[in-house]
């Protein structure tokens, strides 16, 4: 048996930094025309409230793309879902910014979550990564170990790069199943979709390389 994917969860949020601010009465007309539903919201802020729409596709109510004039989150699951629709949502963006769009400087994070069933004891798969002195530190007299990893690329700090790569295990099955967290931010528009587009594959090579050591 191999590493399975068997739930995911994703949210992708495009955001301008700096950059001009968009008219989302503008975007909600034209959403409600590519088979959204449409729904308000305000979220307090201290600068005031600031107005957001929900847009949900009509195919796929479970997901849902939140535009607001600092940019928009795409909430989609499964992970499938999520790049047909970031393909409207830019759509929206670049009619409703026109020129404007290309002056704006964006900050993408992508963080998706995954359930995924492990073919080896979830113990043993997240020990690989701990030496044997880690059985030995204690806690008022009581032993701890392990109980999940984090993997991470880049300094987190804006603008550069950033890959973090968490895994634990499942709540409701820690014997065979791990929680997977994989967060990823930048400023490159292609380089966050090439993220995305294989995330899938890449996040079950990385288990399989940690199942080697």
């Amino acid at each position: 048996m191999s590493f399975t994917i068997e739930r995911s969860h994703v949210v992708f949020k495009h955001l301008i930094h700096v950059g001009p601010e968009i008219d989302v009465e503008a975007v909600a007309d034209i959403a409600t025309r590519r088979d959204y539903t449409k729904g308000t919201r305000e979220i307090p802020t201290p600068r005031g409230p600031l107005k957001e729409y929900l847009f949900r596709p009509k195919t796929n109510p479970q997901s849902l793309i939140v535009y607001s004039s600092k940019g928009f989150v795409i909430d989609a699951q499964p992970v499938d879902n999520v790049l047909p629709m970031f393909r409207d949502a830019y759509d929206f963006y670049e009619k409703i910014l026109g020129d404007q769009a290309m002056t704006a400087t964006v900050v993408m994070e992508i963080n998706t979550k995954f359930e995924i069933f492990c073919p080896i004891p979830v113990n043993d798969f997240i020990s690989k990564l701990y030496n044997s002195n880690a059985s030995k530190i204690n806690w008022g007299g009581k032993d701890l170990k392990p109980y999940g990893f984090t993997l991470a690329s880049g300094s987190g700090k804006f603008p550069e790069e950033t890959i973090q790569f968490n895994v634990q295990p499942l709540p409701k099955d820690p014997e065979r199943r791990l929680i997977v967290v994989a967060l990823y931010r930048s400023t490159e528009l292609d380089d966050s979709l090439q993220f995305i587009e294989k995330i899938d594959a890449e996040v079950i090579k990385t288990l399989g390389k940690v199942a080697k050591l």
